[in-house]
């Protein structure tokens, strides 16, 4: 067995229909050839607008009052951005989007995107000279920097921007030390 070729099972196979059809013939059989299904065409293909689109069944109310909207919408967002869209219908910025998407339309960019509080002041010079000389009063009464942010209910930030602006300091804890050695 071991070296011997295997034979191809389809051959066998073959071979004894081979056999199976030649015995049959030999016997007085006779083979008829039957028709096949043939080839099925496929069914018509339906072009858009071939059986009168427009004569469709009309859309319910709900729809159409939600194609109006948006076609009013799409004539503000030829002028206006979402902000202002928001401001003039009192519809939110997520319905905006979703009718500029359903009608296929933009709004205007806004001007002043990607700019932030570039060049605004957003602080009151004399709200912060005030605060200034509560601070100077308040260090030299020996407080804390966090003693006069709670004192004057404002943040480590806006502390640190007002010591900058007027050129104040606090003293560090090192020379605190330092002052109570002398």
């Amino acid at each position: 067995m071991i070296g011997q070729n295997i034979p191809d099972q389809r051959q066998i196979a073959r071979d004894w229909l081979s056999s199976s059809v030649d015995s049959f013939i030999v016997h007085g059989g006779t083979v008829e050839v039957l028709p096949g299904a043939g080839a099925v065409p496929l069914p018509a293909r339906r072009e858009p607008g071939q059986f009168g689109d427009a004569a469709r069944k009309p859309v319910n109310k709900k729809t159409a009052a939600r194609l109006k909207r948006i076609a009013e919408i799409r004539e503000l967002a030829k002028t206006m951005t979402y902000a202002q869209a928001m401001a003039h219908t009192g519809i939110c910025q997520g319905v905006l989007v979703r009718y500029a998407a359903d009608g296929g339309f933009k709004f205007q960019p806004d001007p002043r995107r990607g700019k932030g509080n570039l060049g605004r002041k957003l602080s009151d010079p004399v709200e912060d000279r005030r605060k200034a000389e509560k601070l100077v009063a308040y260090r030299d009464a020996g407080l804390k920097r966090k003693d006069a942010i709670e004192l004057l209910g404002i943040s480590y930030k806006q502390l640190s921007r007002i010591l900058r602006e007027f050129n104040l300091t606090f003293p560090t804890t090192a020379e605190k030390k330092a002052k109570r050695k002398l």
